[in-house]
């Protein structure tokens, strides 16, 4: 009985089948007849720290039998063997770099045993900083620096992003050196007991991590930077106002605030609630630094916020911004960001500390620095 052609083929097939498997296992022998290749563990969770001309790369172990690390970069140029020991302790393995030049790295890493076999190549990237790093960073900008009743008091400008604090040196009045460390969050910082009459400056500078990663803390070149004195009041005798808001029937207008009498007020005009504006024209364009007001006292609803406008026409006007007053009976001072020359200026009150609808304040005036 003769097989159909069907079952040739099948039966060829299998045979075609055991004669490639028979070349394949003839080729694995040779390829292998020498031995088996043999890894070691590769550098694991690689880490570069940057640094001031110098870095750190650090790793785990994840095979006990690495005894060698073998560290290339600059295009394997330059290199770096270094023994492994591992303790009981920690699988962790630390490499400095010291003496770098500042730039960008890219370092191949390899892991040797006792026979030498090596792991699979590891490549990171780091940077290294140095003085044009350094030469590069700002100081934290200082808006205003006022010395009053003994203490000096810094307003901060916005810092950069990898800022992380700044230091501040001052002496007191007992000659007593200070050294302050300023969080970057810090919007104000008061230097306590200053000793002004003797000396009007202190020194600060910025501290910089360039990175999560950095090993070193970086510092902008130490500022000095002069406190600015005691407010000087401006005589206030020939300025007029505006009569455009009052409590008619007392006839208490905005010219009671220029007397230098705290129990003479501006009342405001009763018959509406906020806002309430006192204008003032002190005759003459004056550089000012900020305007000072007392609050009527005993307190009873003082003015809180405060809107200031200025101008030297009486023309054109420009808004200072909103201002929140304190709620005290002694001399208060606003200062302004930034000292402006004006001869006009408006203080358009919007709100007090009672939720009313008008209030009084006794004096108002404007001052330098």
């Amino acid at each position: 009985m003769s097989l159909k052609p069907k079952y040739y083929i099948i039966i060829a097939v299998i045979s075609i089948f055991f004669v490639a498997c028979s070349k394949m296992d003839s080729t694995y022998i040779d390829f292998t007849k020498k031995g088996s290749i043999t890894y070691v563990g590769s550098a694991d969770s690689v880490k570069v720290h940057s640094g001031k001309n110098r870095m750190k790369l650090s790793w785990k172990i994840i095979d006990p039998t690495a005894t060698k690390a073998v560290i290339y970069w600059n295009n394997k140029s330059d290199s770096l063997s270094v023994p492994i020991t591992i303790s009981n302790e920690s699988d962790l393995v630390d490499v400095w770099l010291t003496d770098m030049a500042e730039g960008s790295y890219s370092f191949d890493i390899y892991l040797f045993d006792k026979n030498n076999n090596k792991s699979i190549i590891v490549n990171a990237i780091g940077q290294v900083y140095g003085n044009n790093y350094i030469e590069s960073l700002l100081s934290r900008p200082v808006k205003r620096a006022i010395y009053e009743k003994d203490t000096v008091q810094i307003t901060w400008g916005t810092a950069d992003v990898t800022v992380i604090g700044t230091e501040v040196k001052y002496t007191d009045r007992q000659n007593v050196k200070h050294v302050l460390n300023i969080p970057v969050d810090s919007i104000t910082t008061k230097l306590a007991q200053f000793n002004f009459t003797q000396n009007e400056t202190f020194e600060y500078r910025t501290l910089y991590v360039p990175d999560s990663l950095s090993i070193d803390t970086f510092y902008t070149v130490a500022k000095t930077i002069k406190a600015t004195g005691p407010p000087v009041e401006y005589n206030r005798s020939t300025w007029t106002n505006g009569t455009e808001d009052y409590d008619i029937p007392t006839g208490r207008t905005p010219k009671n605030t220029l007397d230098g009498n705290n129990s003479t007020v501006w009342h405001m005009d009763k018959t509406h609630g906020y806002p309430h504006t006192a204008s003032f024209d002190m005759g003459a364009i004056n550089y000012v630094t900020g305007l000072f007001y007392v609050q009527r006292t005993p307190l009873d609803g003082a003015a809180k916020l405060v809107e200031i406008q200025i101008s030297t026409d009486n023309v054109t006007w420009e808004s200072l911004g909103g201002f929140t007053m304190e709620n005290s009976g002694t001399k208060q001072y606003l200062e302004f960001f930034e000292p402006r020359n004006f001869r006009y200026f408006k203080m358009i009150f919007k709100s007090d500390y009672k939720n009313g609808l008008f209030t009084a304040i006794a004096e108002i005036g404007a001052y330098k620095r």
